[in-house]
C-alpha cells in the first residue's frame, strides 16, 4: 500500500531528508526534529501523494 504523504526537508536548495507516511502530524513532527543542531536556512514540505499538492510547510531561518 502506498503511503499518503511524503515529507521532505531541505537545507538551502539541497534535500537532506525524506520520509513517507499516512499520519500528517507525525510527519510534521519528524520534519521539525530534522532541524535540531542545524543553523542554516532549513525548510520543508509535506506533499499529498494522490493530488501532488503541498499540504503543510515550515521554514526555519538561519540565526544571524
Amino acid at each position: 500500500m502506498k503511503e499518503q504523504f511524503t515529507a521532505s526537508v531541505y537545507c538551502k536548495e539541497e534535500k537532506i531528508a525524506t520520509q513517507t507516511g499516512n499520519d500528517l502530524e507525525k510527519l510534521y513532527t519528524w520534519m521539525l526534529t530534522q532541524v535540531n543542531g542545524n543553523f542554516y536556512d532549513i525548510h520543508g514540505e509535506i506533499i499529498d501523494n494522490q493530488s501532488n499538492e503541498i499540504v503543510r510547510t515550515f521554514r526555519k531561518a538561519s540565526m544571524e
